[in-house]
C-alpha cells in the first residue's frame, strides 16, 4: 500500500515528444534535478530503487511509469507517463499525447503500444516507479509486525485466588509474591 506524496497537476498543458517535460512539470521538479530524456530518469530512478518491474501497481495514487523506445528517431531516449489505478482495476495513463489533445487517456499498455505503433515506434515497459527525476511522488506505507507475546502463569497461584473478587486499591504484593490480605474483600 501506498501514500501519496506529492499530488501531480495531472491536467498541465503538454508538447509533443515532451512526455518528461510534461511530467516533471505536472509535480513541479526544481530545474537542476530535471534530465535531458526519460531513460535517464528511469535510470537514475532505478538507482535509487524507485522503480519495480512488474505490473503490481498500487492503487489510489499517481505513480510514474517508463518505457523504453526501441526504434525509430527517438530510440534510446525512453518514454514517461504518470499512471492511476482505482480499487476497481481501472488504469488512466496520462502522457504529453494526451495533454498536448491529441487522444484520450490511455486504459491499458496495449493500447499504449497501439498508439504508439500506429507511427511505427515500438517500446518495452520498463516499470513502474516511485518517483522521477529526484522527486519521490510515493511512498510505501510499511506495517510494522506487532509480536504477541504469551504470558506464562503459575495456576496454582491462580486458583488458591480464583474465587476472590477484588475490590480494594491499591493492592500489594510482598517480595515473596504473596499477597498482602488485608486490603482484599471477599465476595460471595
Amino acid at each position: 500500500m501506498y501514500k501519496q506524496l506529492i499530488m501531480p497537476l495531472v491536467a498541465t498543458s503538454a508538447i509533443a515528444s515532451y512526455c518528461l517535460l510534461y511530467v516533471d512539470n505536472t509535480i513541479n521538479v526544481p530545474s537542476q534535478y530535471r534530465t535531458p530524456n526519460a531513460q535517464i530518469a528511469h535510470d537514475q530512478a532505478k538507482e535509487k530503487n524507485w522503480v519495480h518491474s512488474d505490473t503490481n501497481y498500487p492503487k489510489n495514487v499517481w505513480f510514474i511509469m517508463f518505457w523504453a523506445i526501441d526504434n525509430g528517431d527517438c530510440q534510446g531516449l525512453g518514454h514517461v507517463a504518470l499512471a492511476f489505478i482505482d480499487d476497481n482495476n481501472n488504469l488512466q495513463i496520462h502522457d504529453s499525447e494526451v495533454h498536448r489533445g491529441a487522444r484520450e487517456a490511455y486504459t491499458s499498455l496495449d493500447e499504449l503500444y497501439g498508439w504508439f505503433g500506429s507511427v511505427g515506434i515500438r517500446m518495452t515497459f520498463l516499470g513502474w516507479s516511485e518517483g522521477v527525476d529526484n522527486v519521490k511522488i510515493i511512498d510505501e506505507i510499511k506495517t510494522e509486525n506487532v509480536e504477541v507475546k504469551e504470558v506464562k502463569t503459575d495456576k496454582t497461584k491462580l486458583e488458591k485466588y480464583e474465587m476472590w473478587k477484588v475490590y480494594a486499591f491499591p493492592f500489594f504484593v510482598y517480595k515473596d509474591e504473596s499477597l498482602n490480605k488485608n486490603i482484599f474483600y471477599r465476595i460471595y
